[in-house]
């Protein structure tokens, strides 16, 4: 049966491109579905979106939590201003099924179904959920969870282990063959925004990496406020290095790293698992219940990564940890062979088949999910 699918979710690319795997697959299980995305102009996807050919639609809604009186205020007029944006144009589209992906977007669209009574559902892909998706896993009618750690947080009666929904083009990976005397590459992501602390000591981190200066390629992903000045101090040291602010098309560039540095972030963390890379894991410190350092522990638990907590982030600590990684490759052959090993790269399937069946995946709730 055709469906119509809204699909709220944004801000950022964690919460973005689990959503674009999503659409992707349910076209894929029928070409006459049709898809909605939900979020807002100030979202990556008011710019990612178009480029994809889907449509989108924006409201407005920001945070409730944090910030001065007088900015929770506004945060509440906002959220209420976007769930009747969210009620107009649920009536309007009339959908089969609402899931939500995560962003502030979110909540609006999912209570805005809830009232309409329409079938909803929810993606976590933390180990530990945010108080919205708490909240909003006691009204939808699936959640979909990552992180067995994530159960106890839902319903169990409702809650499924898929893993985190991942893009397509990941799903035809394949590790290249390293050839002699290839140059090391580095890949840094700091997510889709950057990562200030990160940029900063990978800079500083080039004074203890001079006698590799001419073995090492690096392609880093700075975000748009730190693009100029790290560019200028690549050239400065003498490192060969593409310097990008944001990189749309991930999974090629996976694929030519031989380590990546990165935060924790559950997709970041699920694309290097399917990319079957080693890891440096830098946990960002102000995450939401500190989830992106029990996501880093994981991984680090299972070998598949190291991990440097961003207050002992240093040039030096990561200068040092680089250097003896680089010169014993049999330990980033035994993080690559764990990281490959815990990949899920059926868990877009496993989502999707709730509503369209399909035999290759079983329908699994409660533990024992992920890692």
């Amino acid at each position: 049966m055709k469906m119509r699918i809204i699909i709220a979710g944004g801000g950022t690319g964690g919460h973005l491109f689990p959503a674009i795997a999503l659409a992707e697959e349910f076209e894929s299980r029928r070409k006459d579905n049709e898809i909605l995305f939900v979020g807002t102009k100030k979202g990556i996807e008011y710019r990612i979106l178009p480029t994809k050919g889907f449509k989108l639609k924006t409201i407005l809604v920001s945070g409730v939590t944090g910030g001065s009186p007088l900015q929770r205020v506004i945060g509440v007029l906002k959220f209420l201003l976007g769930f009747f944006q969210s009620l107009g144009i649920i009536y309007s589209f009339r959908p089969n099924l609402v899931l939500g992906t995560g962003g502030y977007v979110s909540a609006p669209v999912i209570l805005a179904a809830w009232l309409f009574r329409i079938n909803t559902a929810i993606c976590e892909q933390n180990s530990i959920p945010g108080l919205t998706n708490r909240i909003l896993g006691r009204l939808v009618k699936k959640v979909f969870i990552a992180f067995e750690e994530s159960a106890p947080y839902f319903p169990p009666q409702k809650t499924y282990c898929t893993g985190n929904p991942i893009r397509k083009e990941f799903l035809s990976f394949a590790l290249p063959a390293r050839k002699q005397n290839q140059s090391f590459t580095l890949l840094i992501l700091g997510g889709s925004q950057g990562a200030r602390s990160i940029n900063q000591n990978m800079i500083n981190s080039l004074d203890y990496l001079s006698s590799l200066r001419n073995k090492i390629k690096i392609i880093h992903q700075t975000g748009a406020s730190d693009f100029s000045w790290v560019k200028k101090e690549y050239e400065k040291k003498g490192f060969k290095a593409e310097v990008v602010s944001f990189i749309s098309d991930i999974a090629p560039v996976y694929q030519e790293a031989d380590l990546v540095i990165s935060r924790a972030g559950a997709i970041t963390i699920t694309e290097i698992l399917a990319s079957g890379k080693p890891s440096i894991l830098i946990p960002y410190p102000y995450a939401a219940y500190n989830h992106q350092e029990v996501n880093a522990q994981i991984l680090v638990n299972k070998g598949a990564a190291r991990m440097i907590r961003d207050p002992e982030l240093t040039g030096a600590v990561l200068g040092d940890l680089l250097l003896y990684l680089i010169n014993h490759p049999e330990e980033l052959t035994k993080m690559q062979e764990k990281a490959q090993a815990l990949g899920r790269p059926e868990a877009t399937h496993r989502v999707v088949d709730h509503y369209f069946p399909d035999n290759r995946t079983t329908l699994k709730k409660g533990g024992n999910c992920h890692l």
